[in-house]
Order: structure tokens, then sequence, then C-alpha cells
């Protein structure tokens, strides 16, 4: 039988640690026995040391772990994983998160589904609603299980398993090093600051073509609260929680090509070749238009306006957006393009405007200021 645990991942913030301990009071173990680690990094003070203390954990047993020494909150989450020395999985959750009381349910059932699977990095608590590369809403595409892959790794929620982080940790002790931009990982995620062990992971994943299951319905959620990487409270990451109990989840193994969704790191759909009748290794698919031109290949699926022939134009209508290239809605909002013939294709329009009622006028203010400065130049040239 496997084993468990929880880590909690403290430093400042007691009451962000008191509500996430809440929280996984209010989960349900099945009977099962799970213990709870909670990992506090040195802050000066005892309050959050406090509160761990006084929480009261009537599942298995449970571990207060105080630093004597500031750790810095990318070792502190690494060394978390140490954890595993002593246990099949674990879900690890900084003190900023809310899991549903159906996380441990999920938990145990991918595990036992994907633990020997060495595609999977990783499991998702969360589901992401936002793409925080291109700063606009991310819908999956949605089939009859209940998770899907992307080759991006996760910290709002996360359970580890033993195989599959050790051969992360393995990877990470030989590239830890400073991470330089590169054009098949989102610049955001380079440029997070040194405190970030996530950008580690996701570059595992890259580098090393592995992915995270996902559910379609959120078991974590995230309050962003100030602290090493917030500067100031938010709600954009908040999303909807499982707030039932269900006890039977319907997984997908990833070499089911042809039923798997899959996403890569840029939140790009996978697999879009077949459906335009081209080899997807000779695809590059940037439906949000944020990818370097390096990563461009023969043929080229965007919504951005490009100077290379047009070989087949689709609508932005149906949500997600890949839909209407899955469907065949026709438009001229999304363009299959052939990147070796170029072509002036003046008679585009700019789809900005368009994505921006599509996105129903979210708060990219980027894009929004952008469409205003149009229509006053615009204005203006009318004069």
């Amino acid at each position: 039988m496997s084993k468990y645990a929880i880590v909690v991942v403290g430093y400042k913030r007691t009451e962000s640690i008191t509500r996430l301990l809440k929280s996984l009071g209010n989960a349900d173990y099945k009977n099962d026995n799970v213990d709870l680690i909670i990992s506090i990094d040195y802050s000066g003070n005892n309050n959050v040391e406090n509160v761990a203390n006084d929480f009261k954990w009537e599942f298995g047993k449970k571990i207060v772990v105080a630093h004597s020494k500031q750790l810095g909150l990318r070792n502190h989450i690494l060394k978390c994983g140490d954890y595993l020395e002593d246990y099949d999985a674990i879900a690890v959750l900084e003190d900023d998160i809310f899991v549903s009381p159906n996380f441990y349910n999920y938990m145990v059932q991918a595990v036992d589904f994907y633990k020997d699977d060495d595609n999977i990095a990783g499991i998702s608590l969360y589901s992401h609603l936002w793409s925080e590369y291109i700063n606009r809403p991310f819908i999956p595409d949605k089939s009859k299980y209940d998770v899907f892959f992307m080759q991006y790794a996760q910290s709002w929620g996360q359970i580890w398993m033993k195989r599959q982080w050790f051969s992360f940790k393995n990877w990470y002790e030989k590239n830890n090093s400073q991470i330089k931009e590169q054009s098949d990982i989102p610049s955001n995620v380079t440029n997070w600051p040194e405190t970030s062990w996530l950008k580690y992971h996701i570059k595992y994943c890259v580098d090393n073509n592995k992915y995270f299951v996902y559910p379609y319905v959120s078991l974590s959620t995230n309050f962003t609260e100030i602290g090493q990487h917030n500067m100031f409270k938010s709600t954009t990451y908040q999303v909807p929680l499982m707030n039932d109990i269900s006890n039977d989840y319907k997984f997908i193994s990833f070499i089911d090509a042809n039923n798997s969704i899959i996403y890569d790191a840029f939140f790009e759909r996978k697999g879009l070749g077949k459906i335009v009748g081209v080899d997807d290794n000779e695809l590059c698919v940037d439906l949000y238009g944020g990818k370097s031109k390096k990563l461009y290949k023969k043929y080229l699926l965007s919504s951005e306006k490009k100077n290379f022939k047009i070989i087949k134009s689709y609508a932005l209508e149906l949500k997600p957006h890949e839909t209407n290239i899955i469907l065949d809605i026709q438009g001229d909002d999304i363009f299959l393009y052939d990147t070796s013939i170029s072509d002036n294709n003046k008679d585009i329009k700019d789809t900005d405007i368009k994505k921006w009622f599509y996105d129903e006028k979210n708060n990219n203010y980027r894009l929004m200021a952008k469409v205003l400065l149009r229509r006053i130049i615009s204005r203006f040239k009318k004069v």
C-alpha cells in the first residue's frame, strides 16, 4: 500500500497558513493514515510555528519542522521534496493555497494511475484558467476524461511522486545555474527571480519532454497574497474548486495520443497537425501569438497577421480557441501559414480588437491600450 504525506510550506504569514490548515482539516481522507509535515522557514519569530503547533491533526502523525536558518523559497521547496525518501507521494502546498475537500481522493487515484509513467513529471491539483505568459484566459479543451496534460510544472498545489521527483532532483543538481532565456520556454518564466524553483521544474519538463497531469476541475486555488513573488494581493488566479466528494476519477494514459489532450509550455494545443493536414513536426501552433520566431516551422497556426502565404483561415468564435480549427469554423481570425512562401497579406485586418471582445474585455490592459491608441490615430487621420 502506498504511503502519502501532505507537506505545508510556511514562512511569515500566520493568517494564510491558518486558512490552509483549516481546509486540510476539512478534507476527506477515506480513513487513511496520512502524515502532515509543516515546514517553516526561519523568519526571526515563532508566530507561524505557534500556529502549526496548536493545529490539531486527526488523520495521522503531525510533524512540525522549524528551520533555524533561512533557506529561501527555492531551497526550502526543494528540500521539502526530500521527504519523498520516506513516502511514495506527497502533496506540497505553500501557505497561500486552499484545497478542495476532495483533493486527497484525487491524489490517491492519480498517483496510482501515473506512478509508473515516465512521461509524467508530476500531478497538479490546480487547474489554470489564465495564461500567465500572455495574460489572457486559458480554457482547456474538454474530453470524456477528468484530466489533460501540459508541459508546465505546478506550484499552486502539486503532487510529487518518488521516482519522478528524484529524476528531476538529479537533473536539477546538474542544471541549477541561472536559466538563460530560451525560445522554447516562455520569457516570463525565464525572467522569474532566482528565488523561483518552479522555473527549473518547467525547464526540466521542456528539456526532457515531460508533462504534468492537470484536472479539469481544480482541487486547489490560489489566494495570491503579498509575499516574496507578489507585491499586491490579487484574485486573478482564483479558480472554482471541486467542493463535493468524487469517489471515481477517469484517467487516460499519456501515450493514448488519439484521445489525450496535451498542451505545451506556452498553453498551446499539441497535435493539431492531423486536423489541418500537415505533419505535426512541421507545425508551430501559436494561437496566443506569443512565441518567438525561432520556434516557427514550415507551417504556422497563428492569430497574428504575418507576411506568409495563407493556406487556410478560421474564425475566433468558439471556445477554447483551437476548437474553431478542430471543427473547421471558417473566418479571418486564425491563419494557417506556409512560412516558406512570403506574402504581404495587406488585406488582413488586425485581430487585436476581435481578441479583446473574444476574451470578454479581460484585464489585458496592454491590448486594450493598443486598441484605444489605434482608434485615436485612426480618427486623427480622418480629420
